[in-house]
């Protein structure tokens, strides 16, 4: 699995739960529904997935997000 720097294999796995929860909700991810809270920062750092400014506790995909979900997709 490729992975980028602060984003190991459970951060892969958060931001296809990301997309997968946006296009069958039609609305952003409750980070709160992931246990490891770590993997939700290091995506935040890291510039994959940003916070509602309305409501923090949403988190929605970046196009930096989009672009190394759609990159590791293909290598899988």
């Amino acid at each position: 699995m490729a992975t980028e720097p602060g984003l190991g294999g459970a951060g892969c796995r958060l931001l296809y739960r990301v997309r997968l929860h946006a296009r069958q909700n039609r609305r952003a991810y409750p980070h709160s529904l992931d246990r490891d809270l770590r993997s939700v920062a290091s995506a935040i750092d890291g510039g994959y997935l940003v916070r509602l400014n309305d409501d923090p506790h949403f988190v929605t995909m970046t196009e930096k997000g989009d672009e190394f979900l759609d990159l590791l997709m293909r290598c899988e």
